[in-house]
């Protein structure tokens, strides 16, 4: 009995030293938040500094915090590996250090991680499983009304587009970008504003948009600046533009699906000054402590408009262009991997930049994948959203009107089946390079696998598959979705000519 009394006895001991609650349990590459109660009077937006240190074994990450409103301050921090990470939070104000401890574990199926450079031209996920990145574009719909908001969420939920270029202003511009945002970013009475007072709300909801795109599997490509702007957002001053800054790093940085772009069409001739660039870009660089990709995007499409995408803060040059018989010399210059981030958008406004057809949508992502680089979509449609302004998906999202998203998916899943970070782009011509119907695009990893592609009906397709024994041929009528012919071909010389435009062939090596 005695026994069983001093065994009872211990347990009890035990139990009551045993206080440490289980850890919280935040995945790899997820966003575990701190949030601490502080001070609310004053203004803590400019007022009142925060940050935490977290460490796990010899691994340190110094994450910055900022405040959200009501008394109510945050730090976010993407875990970038497995254990106990253990933080200390530091402030300049009472109540804002605090210490203690998550477990980080294993992501769940659907987290791949961040996107990472991999083989210096293409993009993989941290966790190695395979990224085609197929874009689309909708400026500012996190600056119109909720229910088109959600709307937009609806749409890209059955898309074939894992990347959205998206800025966090409200627009100002023609075809349906006149209406004033559901809310403003910084306080604003009549027509000025108040950068020292952010509007939380705003901010609040952009947050909850990006992380419902990354639930999605979507990029987020967050673009800090724009020229189209009415109400003075484009020409806040350097101080400001670096306190707005840094607090969207504060905000998003953790979100494993953000990519910062600081601008759409940077060279705008008013614009290219207002804005320190390179001092941006190289904050982002040394103060990003989850190191999302950065880029910057050009208005005119000539060398002289682009920015010196060379720059080490660049991680991939993002451009402005249609011109696919140039994008093996810009993947040359500038060693990184290059987004063809606005190759006009299909649809029907006057402007030649937005009129493209379906069929000439489409084929310019085969048009840019088959050149190693990756192409991004727009429609400028007016649109079927319910709203009482004009909706078009490029400018305010909604709902996708064109044709070419369903061709797009066709090329996706062509692309994704494919090791397209082992294989190299080859292009000539069979007229003028400009006349872009008359090239024809190889992508290819020699020996094993060999990818088309001509707009164009009449146009012979001429190649090399090496070494010996057979290859599988498919013909791809891209248009129409379908394997046309599939056939045994030999190593060797192969010469085809098409009797059908929008064709790609697809070889691969047999066992």
């Amino acid at each position: 009995m005695k026994i069983l009394f001093l065994l009872s006895l211990l347990i009890v001991i035990f139990s009551s030293c045993n206080t440490n609650p289980e850890l919280q349990k935040t995945e790899q590459w997820a966003v575990f938040e701190i949030e601490l109660k502080g001070p609310e009077t004053g203004n803590p937006y400019l007022e009142v500094t925060l940050e935490a240190v977290f460490t796990n074994g010899d691994e340190t990450v110094k994450v910055p915090g900022f405040y959200d409103g009501n008394g109510i301050y945050r730090i976010r921090f993407s875990p970038p590996t497995q254990g106990v990470w253990n933080y200390q939070t530091s402030g300049t104000e009472a109540g804002l250090d605090s210490q203690g401890s998550f477990e980080c574990v294993a992501p769940s199926s659907a987290n791949h991680g961040p996107l990472k450079v991999i083989n210096t031209f293409y993009l993989q996920y941290a966790d190695g499983s395979p990224y085609y990145g197929v874009g689309t574009t909708a400026y500012q719909w996190t600056s119109v009304e909720q229910s088109i908001q959600e709307k937009t969420l609806e749409t890209l939920a059955s898309s074939p587009f894992n990347k959205i270029r998206m800025c966090f202003f409200p627009k100002s511009y023609i075809y349906g970008n006149e209406s004033e945002p559901w809310s403003y970013p910084f306080k604003r009475e009549g027509e000025e504003n108040e950068f020292s007072h952010p509007n939380y709300e705003f901010f609040q909801n952009f947050d909850r948009r990006v992380a419902q795109l990354s639930e999605m599997g979507i990029q987020a490509d967050v673009i800090l600046f724009h020229p189209y702007d009415r109400w003075g957002y484009d020409k806040m001053g350097k101080d400001w533009n670096e306190k707005y800054v840094r607090y969207m790093m504060a905000r998003l940085s953790a979100y494993r699906n953000v990519w910062w772009s600081l601008a759409n069409e940077w060279d705008i001739p008013e614009f290219k000054e207002a804005i320190d660039w390179e001092g941006i870009g190289t904050m982002l660089q040394n103060e990003d402590p989850h190191q999302r990709l950065r880029g910057i995007h050009n208005w005119y499409y000539t060398e002289d408009h682009f920015y010196d995408h060379n720059q080490s803060w660049i991680t991939h040059a993002s451009i402005q262009s249609a011109r696919f018989f140039q994008a093996i010399e810009w993947r040359e210059r500038y060693q990184k991997p290059v987004m063809f981030d606005e190759m006009r958008y299909e649809g029907d406004v006057p402007s030649g930049w937005g009129n493209l057809t379906a069929e000439q949508m489409s084929s310019y992502f085969w048009m840019a994948g088959l050149s190693g680089v990756y192409g991004t979509h727009g429609d400028t449609f007016h649109n079927d959203s319910d709203s009482d302004t004009e909706v078009r998906w490029w400018a305010k999202g909604g709902t996708l009107m064109g044709s070419s998203p369903e061709r797009i998916r066709f090329f996706k899943n062509v692309m994704e089946k494919l090791p397209v970070h082992e294989m190299q782009p080859i292009m000539y011509s069979l007229g003028k390079p400009e006349n872009l119907e008359t090239n024809v695009y190889i992508f290819e990893k020699k020996g094993q696998i060999y990818l088309a592609y001509v707009a164009d009906s009449g146009m012979e397709i001429n190649l090399t598959l090496e070494g010996v024994g057979e290859f599988t041929l498919d013909v791809l009528d891209t248009w129409n979705m379908k394997v046309v012919e599939t056939k045994n071909v030999s190593a060797g010389p192969y010469n085809f000519t098409t009797d059908i435009p929008y064709t790609a062939l697809k070889f691969q090596k047999t066992d």
